[in-house]
C-alpha cells in the first residue's frame, strides 16, 4: 500500500511538473517532447514521466505520432470555436440547475472568487503590466476556474463538472497563446463574474445563464482575435 501511494505521489509530480511548462507556455504548440529529459527536469524516473504524458495524451494536450514521437498539440480556430461551444451548452445548463440549489456558504465562496480576481486586477495595475502574467495572473485564473467549477458543482451533475474542467484545463495550456489578457479583457471577465453571482444571489437563473454566455463569447471573441492577426 505504502508502496503504491508512492508511485502516485511521483505520478502526480511528473504530471504538474509538464502541466506547469505548458500553462506557462515553456512547451509550445507543435514542439516534440523528449520523456528522458523532462524526467531529469522533474526528478523522477522515465516510469512515473511516461504516466504523466500518457494522462495529457488522454486529456487531448499532447499526441503521439507513430514512429515519430510525442508533441504538444496544435489549435486553431475551430479547436477554439469547439471548445466554447461545449462550455456554453453544458455551463448554460447547468447553471440553471444550480440556481436554486445554491447555499449561503456557496454563494460567499463566488463571492470570494471576485474579490480575490479583483486583488489580481490590482496587482496587474500596480505592476504596470500591458499583458497580464506571473502570479497576478496565476491567481486571477485560480480563482475564474474555481467560480465556475463551484457552480458546476452545485447543479449535481458530476459528468458535466468533470467535461469542463478538462475544458478548462486546455484553456489554461493554450491560453498562454490564444489569450491577450489585457487589463480590458480581465476586468471584463471580473465584471461578468460579478452579475452571474449578483443573479444568483437574487434567485434569477435566466439572469445569470444571461451574463454567462455574454461572458463566454466575449472571452471566445479575445481568444479568437490573435489567430486573425496571424
Amino acid at each position: 500500500m505504502e508502496k503504491r501511494r508512492h508511485t502516485e505521489k511521483l505520478d502526480e509530480r511528473a504530471y504538474e511538473f509538464v502541466s506547469g511548462l505548458l500553462a506557462r507556455g515553456e512547451l509550445k504548440p507543435g514542439q516534440k517532447l523528449s520523456e528522458p529529459s523532462l524526467a531529469s527536469a522533474c526528478g523522477v524516473s522515465r516510469t512515473p514521466m511516461r504516466e504523466a504524458v500518457r494522462r495529457l495524451i488522454a486529456e487531448g494536450v499532447l499526441n503521439q505520432v507513430p514512429k515519430s514521437g510525442t508533441y504538444v498539440c496544435g489549435f486553431g480556430a475551430k479547436d477554439i470555436c469547439d471548445a466554447y461551444d461545449i462550455r456554453t451548452a453544458i455551463e448554460s445548463a447547468m447553471l440553471e440547475r444550480a440556481v436554486p440549489r445554491l447555499t449561503k456558504p456557496d454563494l460567499a465562496k463566488l463571492a470570494g472568487n471576485c474579490e480575490r480576481m479583483h486583488k489580481a486586477i490590482i496587482a496587474m495595475r500596480r505592476a504596470k503590466m500591458p499583458i497580464m502574467t506571473g502570479k497576478p495572473e496565476a491567481d486571477f485564473l485560480s480563482e475564474d476556474v474555481s467560480f465556475h467549477l463551484l457552480l458546476l458543482r452545485a447543479s449535481g451533475n458530476a459528468l458535466a463538472e468533470k467535461i469542463i474542467a478538462n475544458t478548462y484545463r486546455r484553456n489554461q495550456f493554450f491560453g498562454t497563446h490564444s489569450h491577450q489578457r489585457t487589463l480590458l479583457h480581465v476586468s471584463l471577465a471580473w465584471r461578468y463574474h460579478c452579475e452571474i453571482l449578483k443573479a444568483c444571489r437574487a434567485g434569477d437563473a435566466a439572469a445569470a445563464v444571461y451574463w454567462l454566455k455574454t461572458h463566454i463569447a466575449r472571452s471566445e471573441r479575445d481568444a479568437l482575435m490573435p489567430l486573425s492577426r496571424m
